[in-house]
């Protein structure tokens, strides 16, 4: 499917299996160190999906709204670029493939749960650059850089737009 994928366990399965969570830790915690071998080469495209999973319609409007950005995940994103040592580059991007294979309805997995698979375009929107300086600046709350990200991702190119007919540009992170 890729090439050098690097597996992150979600926070939200990590305590599925109790006997797995010390190997989780462990992965991912050598998942974030391979991440910063790769930021420190240079020359290399990481993409981290800040929202942690796949986004889904609205339940009751059927609209489309991506899922809110995992302040953790944009911290260690913005982290990973400062400490490389190399000119780091952060341009949010948006993948629509939901009509090749469409998530469950609901986020928590079921054993057994039917997933269907159909031949599709993708869509693939990139906005423009945004600067770590933009985002770290002293005094702003984690949430609050998630917010401008999530936001400056959805203004231009709006992927979810074209292709389903709904504006996505609501920040769902209260401040």
């Amino acid at each position: 499917m890729g090439r050098n994928l690097i597996c992150v366990y979600s926070k939200r399965h990590m305590y599925d299996v109790p006997e797995h969570v010390e190997m989780k830790r462990r992965a991912n915690t050598r998942s974030l160190k391979e991440m910063a071998l790769l930021l420190r080469d240079g020359s290399k495209i990481v993409w981290i999906a800040p929202s942690g999973g796949r986004d889904r319609p609205d339940p009751l409007s059927e609209e489309w709204y991506p899922d809110s950005f995992d302040s953790s995940s944009v911290d260690n994103m913005r982290r990973l670029i400062g400490r490389s040592g190399a000119a780091g580059h952060i341009y949010p991007l948006a993948l629509l493939c939901y009509d090749i294979m469409p998530p469950p309805p609901k986020v928590e997995k079921e054993i057994g749960e039917k997933r269907i698979m159909s031949f599709h375009g993708a869509g693939l929107s990139v906005a423009p650059k945004i600067c770590p300086s933009e985002i770290a600046v002293a005094g702003k709350m984690s949430e609050e850089v998630s917010c401008f990200l999530y936001l400056k991702s959805f203004e231009k190119n709006n992927v979810y737009w074209m292709l389903h007919g709904t504006a996505s540009n609501q920040c769902r992170v209260h401040i």
